[in-house]
C-alpha cells in the first residue's frame, strides 16, 4: 500500500484511531542493514502518512521499529516521539520468547509515558503481565480466542484473587473435551459472573455441545473467556494501585504451569457414529426431495 492509497482508506473508513505504515520485517534473522533500513523508512512513511492525515482529525498511533536490533528499537523510539503522534505501537510479533522482554523494553524506555502504548505480539498471560512490566498500556485480546478454539476456559487469577500455596505448576486453562467432565454438573466457575456461568450451563453440558459440535459450544466458552481476560486485566490495574505488581507477578510466573495448552480434541475418540449429523469431520451431504403425485 502507498501513502496515497493509505490516505484514500482513512478517508473512506474513518476509523476511531489509525496506524502508520511501517515496514515490518520477518526474517529473524535479518542483519542490522536491513532493519536500519526498515526504521529509516518507516519513518518517512510516518511523516507521509501524518501530512495525509493531519485534517481528519483521527488520533494516529505510530511503529516503533527496530526488530532484533536493541540500538535500532531504541533509535526508532526516539524519533518517533518527536513526531505528532497520539500513541505508539510495539511489534513483537513472532520474536522468539527469551528476547521479548529486551526488546519491548528497548522500545517503551525511549517513548514519553503520557501517550498509550500498544504491543502487538503479547496476549498471552504471560506476555502481558511481562508487558505491562516494560510499560505497555494495551494488549490484543485474541488469547480468549485462542483457548475457545480448543475448547478451553480460563481458569487462572492474578493478584488478590490467586491462592498463593506453594504448589506449582497448576494449569491455566480447563479442558472442556475433557472426558471426566461428562458428569461434572456445576459451572465452569462458580465465581465467575459470565452469562455461560450464571446462567449456568455445567461443564458436562458444555462437554455435550463440543462433542456434538453445537455452535453454543464456542459462544459459551467465549462468553466465559473474555470475561475472565477483562477479570484478570482487572487484577493487574488493582496490583498496581496496591504497589505489588511484582510480588504478585512473581506468584503468578511460580504458580501456574507456563507450557502451551495442547487442543483439546487431540486424541478425542468420540467420533464413532460416521452418520451421525454432529460428526466432526467436513462431509458432502446430499438432500432428496420426493415428489408425490396427487
Amino acid at each position: 500500500m502507498t501513502p496515497d492509497l493509505w490516505a484514500q482508506a482513512i478517508t473512506t473508513l474513518k476509523p476511531d484511531i489509525m496506524v502508520a505504515m511501517a515496514d515490518t520485517v520477518t526474517d529473524l534473522e535479518a542483519k542490522t542493514k536491513r532493519i536500519r533500513r526498515s526504521v529509516d523508512r518507516s519513518l518517512r512513511w510516518l511523516d507521509d502518512n501524518l501530512e495525509k492525515s493531519k485534517d481528519t482529525g483521527i488520533p494516529i498511533f505510530a511503529h516503533v521499529m527496530g526488530h532484533t536490533d536493541i540500538e535500532e528499537r531504541g533509535r526508532s523510539a526516539k524519533e518517533t516521539a518527536e513526531r505528532d503522534v497520539q500513541g505508539f505501537v510495539v511489534n513483537v510479533l513472532g520474536l522468539k520468547e527469551d528476547q521479548l522482554s529486551q526488546l519491548v523494553k528497548a522500545s517503551t524506555e525511549n517513548l514519553p509515558t503520557d501517550k498509550p502504548r500498544v504491543a502487538y505480539g503479547l496476549s498471552t498471560p504471560e506476555g502481558i503481565l511481562e508487558g505491562v512490566k516494560n510499560g505497555v498500556d494495551l494488549f490484543d485480546g485474541s488469547y480468549a480466542y485462542k483457548v475457545t478454539e480448543k475448547g478451553r476456559a480460563i481458569t487462572f487469577r492474578f493478584g488478590e484473587d490467586l491462592n498463593k500455596d506453594t504448589s506449582t505448576d497448576h494449569p491455566k486453562t480447563l479442558n472442556l473435551w475433557d472426558k471426566q467432565l461428562s458428569h461434572a454438573f456445576e459451572p465452569i466457575d462458580k465465581d465467575c459472573g459470565c452469562y455461560a456461568c450464571t446462567r449456568p450451563h455445567t461443564k458436562a453440558y458444555i462437554h455435550h455441545l463440543l462433542n456434538a459440535h453445537e455452535m453454543l459450544a464456542p459462544i459459551l466458552l467465549m462468553s466465559h473467556n473474555i470475561y475472565q481476560l477483562d477479570r484478570f486485566m482487572a487484577s493487574i490495574r488493582k496490583s498496581i494501585d496496591n504497589n505489588k505488581f511484582d510480588e504478585d507477578k512473581e506468584s503468578f510466573m511460580n504458580y501456574y504451569s507456563h507450557s502451551i495448552e495442547i487442543d483439546g480434541r487431540r486424541g478425542h475418540e468420540d467420533e464413532v457414529d460416521t452418520e451421525s449429523l454432529g460428526v466432526h469431520l467436513k462431509k458432502k451431504r446430499a438432500m432428496l426431495h420426493v415428489n408425490i403425485e396427487q
